[in-house]
């Protein structure tokens, strides 16, 4: 069984004191772009790692393993976004995302 970490109390211990987020009419989630080094080659799980849902999975390609955001389990915290060393990935609406 895998145990869903409290969000609230992880930004808390993170020093994110901000209010309760509204939400918009599209739920966020994260969108990766062409610049992410996993697709030019280079070994990077940088946002799996900071991802505290686990949204972020890599699949075995050729040519290395890839980024694939899992939408229902994205909260679009931004957390990879922010550990991107590529800056290759942002956070939008789910309807951009479709």
């Amino acid at each position: 069984m895998v145990e869903t970490p409290d969000l609230k109390r992880r930004n808390f211990l993170l020093g994110r004191f901000t209010a309760e987020p509204s939400e918009p009419a599209g739920s966020p989630v994260a969108l990766i772009g062409q610049s992410c080094f996993a697709f030019q080659g280079i070994a990077c799980m940088s946002c799996r790692d900071a991802c505290p849902t686990g949204a972020v999975r890599f699949e075995l390609a050729i040519g290395g393993a890839r980024p694939r955001i899992v939408t229902e389990t994205c909260t679009g915290c931004g957390d990879c976004s922010q550990a991107c060393p590529a800056g290759a990935i942002r956070v939008s609406a789910v309807e951009e995302a479709s």
